[in-house]
């Protein structure tokens, strides 16, 4: 078998909005190096996930029938295990999964047989992890050509955007809808994030035809209206801004256990949805999703915290979110 170079990985990847080869691996970041340097700032633990490889894929046709996938894990979130998800022309052929429990960097190799003849293949990395690629092996004679998508999709949001609790990336909403879009999708999630403004003053190197921005339980549940309110209406100035002609949709919260405690913040999360939609009605070519009764309001269908969905609850998001964004689009 023979190891793919950096330039032959270059042209397979989606979702990063930068690629670097260094110390014997290639590294993939969603966040660019200013809005890094940004997070580091605010703190620690944001720093920290900007490097999870949430909505980075290698993706290819080829005739190889045989693949080698070695990487490098380090922390992406308060979550240690993993997986990333192998797929053959549509269908889900295996995985390569673990858990770093307190190491600061594990390495892990796996083979896989891919079937005969030409074929798709998509590599879907973590969300929980920051996984570097170590080796891409295929067959020594093997065809290979990169994967073109439809269109692109810059994705904005917090813990449910970046993933959690997904067991394994396919699932997540986020990849849900870039999947059925046949799109590219920079996910800019962020667990724990809320209406953060300066993350949009500037533009980036990526074109996208759809922004979506799925932020506010985190302002309802950390912050006070007073910030809340002047953070979101400046988040979306921002991005017209820099993306004049681009459709900008809004998605509210999700139903959590919690909705009418009004807290430090003194008002029922309704006050959230009611405001993002004030705000983005305001705006052009912007579209707000009612995000209350994508997900039935069901605990079985969420994590015991009861905010953020397990599997079936991301089926439930992810299928009717589509069904709302494939109107507006």
């Amino acid at each position: 078998m023979k190891a793919l170079n950096f330039e032959q990985i270059k042209k397979l990847v989606h979702g990063a909005a930068y690629i670097e080869e260094g110390d014997g691996a290639i590294s993939f970041f969603r966040f660019t190096k200013e809005q890094q340097e940004l997070y580091k700032t605010v703190s620690q633990d944001f720093y920290t996930k900007c490097f999870a490889t949430s909505g980075i894929s290698l993706e290819f046709e080829t005739d190889s029938e045989n693949l080698g996938l070695s990487v490098s894990v380090t922390r992406g979130s308060s979550r240690t295990y993993f997986t990333h998800s192998i797929f053959v022309n549509g269908e889900r052929i295996g995985e390569l999964s673990g858990d770093i429990g307190n190491t600061e960097n594990a390495k892990f190799k796996k083979y896989f047989k891919l079937g005969v003849g030409m074929k798709t293949v998509c590599i879907l990395f973590p969300w929980s992890v920051a996984s570097s690629l170590l080796g891409l092996e295929t067959d020594d004679n093997a065809i290979l050509y990169p994967i073109e998508k439809k269109r692109k999709i810059l994705m904005f949001g917090d813990s449910i955007t970046q993933g959690y609790d997904a067991s394994s990336p396919e699932l997540s909403y986020a990849a849900q809808i870039s999947r059925n879009l046949d799109a590219e999708a920079l996910n800019k999630g962020i667990a724990g994030e809320q209406f953060f403004a300066r993350l949009t003053e500037s533009g980036e190197n990526f074109f996208p035809e759809l922004i979506t921005v799925v932020y506010g339980t985190n302002d309802w549940r950390h912050s006070t209206r007073e910030k809340f309110e002047k953070e979101c209406k400046a988040f979306f100035t921002n991005l017209r801004k820099n993306y004049p002609d681009v459709k900008i949709v809004a998605v509210t919260p999700l139903w959590r256990v919690d909705i009418e405690n009004r807290q430090e913040f003194g008002e029922p999360l309704r006050f959230i949805s009611n405001y993002i939609k004030q705000v983005c009605d305001s705006i052009p070519n912007t579209a707000v999703i009612d995000g209350f009764d994508l997900v039935p309001h069901n605990t079985e269908l969420y994590q015991t915290d009861g905010v953020h969905p397990i599997d079936s609850g991301f089926m439930h998001y992810g299928r009717n979110l589509l069904k709302e964004l494939i109107k507006l689009i």
